[in-house]
């Protein structure tokens, strides 16, 4: 490895590729998506409205997206298989079940059928939403007309508050939502870029929201910030290894979303953010990265939902600094791809790593010369998978310092393909 200036350009955000999808297929006519992330989870967020009559075809860097309009849906009966995606299942339940006439069976790959899709099922349940059932896919949804919508949301959830936001939309009817802990804004960006009004009030912690019918979603040009959660994996790479400087152009830079980069600054990491002119709703930047040495740090609580994809490669990041890193109040963790609190303490231990482990989080030491070896169990969770091979690349660098070795063999790498296909092509550019 050089200690060379490296410049990174990711794919596509996968939040904004899932929703570009989904309302360009809402949309009637053609819409482009350029930089849309071709990924097993978000090509089967397209490939799903192509049973209800959408067509797609990709143009160099663009996504071409056909529809008939979501008033024209085909109304036979369907199964739609989203792969490893909760993202979309949960959205697509909220979607579905506004849409008068419709009916889809929504099913997924073994992971995801078992994570819990109860958190919306219930919710919109509430509202006169059909399912099946309401907690394990596969869920067949029978779409009806609802009511108005009003719902106070007390799990800062992204997820539930986009599948209402869908729901209103597919049944034209008001949606009042009183969001108590704040959550990641990207569908809400996105209706504003497409030229829906929302009324959104700060109250107390949180916020007021509101859509009123109707809605009019007109096809559109899409344009994707690079994934700004997988180039977390490459900024704490950078600041591990011995490099002279890494540069992420075009990333999105979301405030619900970026929090892991105040996280690794305030545990020493040297990173300059350069702001960019936004585009389709969304701020983005280019980051640069230079190595730093790091101490570990006690995460609060009131960051832990703005970074709770990065914490399995937050915590890899503390493994190599100096001093006790904690996080408590992460639960959700549990019900990610996989059990991630399971995943990482079990993992770490089997690498040598002492962790400590609670309910809702664990605490470990850092040592900045430690070197790891042990099997690595991927969980079936992409997440898991890329944190641990920036966790090799910083051990089998220490080992060499230290003229010793180190061999951590990793399970399951093909579980990156469903976020990341590009992921290993990206670290050998920057290994050269």
């Amino acid at each position: 490895m050089s200690k060379a200036n490296h410049t990174l350009r990711f794919p596509g955000d996968k939040s904004l590729s899932h929703r570009a999808a989904i309302f360009s297929a809402i949309a009637k006519g053609e819409s482009h998506i350029e930089n849309y992330l071709s990924a097993e989870d978000t090509m089967n967020t397209l490939s799903a409205f192509t049973f209800l009559g959408t067509e797609f075809k990709e143009r160099g860097n663009k996504i071409i997206v056909r529809s008939p309009g979501i008033e024209n849906w085909h109304s036979d009966a369907v199964t739609i298989d989203l792969g490893n995606s909760g993202t979309a299942a949960r959205l697509l339940l909220g979607l579905f079940a506004g849409k008068p006439g419709s009916s889809v069976e929504i099913t997924g790959d073994a992971s995801l059928r078992k994570r819990p899709m109860a958190r919306v099922t219930k919710v919109l349940e509430q509202y006169g939403a059909k399912y099946s059932i309401l907690d394990k896919l596969p869920i067949r949804v029978d779409g009806v007309q609802l009511a108005t919508l009003e719902h106070e949301e007390t799990k800062g959830s992204a997820q539930i508050k986009s599948a209402l936001m869908l729901a209103a939309i597919a049944s034209q009817t008001k949606l009042s939502l009183h969001e108590l802990k704040p959550s990641r804004d990207h569908t809400e960006n996105i209706l504003r870029f497409l030229g829906c009004e929302i009324l959104k009030e700060k109250v107390d912690s949180g916020f007021k929201i509101q859509l009123n019918p109707p809605y009019s979603i007109n096809a559109n040009e899409f344009q994707i910030w690079g994934d700004v959660s997988s180039a977390a994996f490459f900024v704490v790479l950078a600041s591990l290894l011995d490099i002279e400087s890494l540069t992420i152009e075009n990333v999105l830079f979301n405030s619900y979303r970026g929090e892991y980069l105040e996280v690794l600054k305030s545990m020493g990491a040297n990173i300059e953010i350069q702001e960019l002119e936004p585009k389709t709703g969304e701020r983005g930047s280019n980051l640069i990265i230079k190595p730093a040495r790091l101490r570990a740090i006690q995460v609060k609580p009131e960051q832990v939902p703005s970074i709770i994809d990065e914490i399995p490669i937050l915590t890899v990041a503390a493994v190599f600094s100096e001093g006790e890193f904690i996080i408590r109040g992460a639960e959700e963790l549990r019900i990610k791809e996989s059990d991630r609190i399971h995943a990482m303490v079990l993992n770490l231990n089997n690498l040598g790593i002492t962790v400590e482990e609670f309910d809702d989080g664990f605490s470990l030491k850092g040592n900045p010369n430690a070197v790891l070896n042990g099997e690595v169990e991927s969980f079936l969770d992409h997440r898991v998978v890329m944190s641990f091979e920036i966790a090799k690349l910083r051990s089998i660098q220490n080992a060499e310092k230290a003229k010793s070795n180190s061999k951590v063999l990793i399970q399951g790498q093909e579980w990156v393909n469903t976020s990341f296909p590009s992921f290993y092509n990206l670290i050998r550019q920057v290994m050269k």
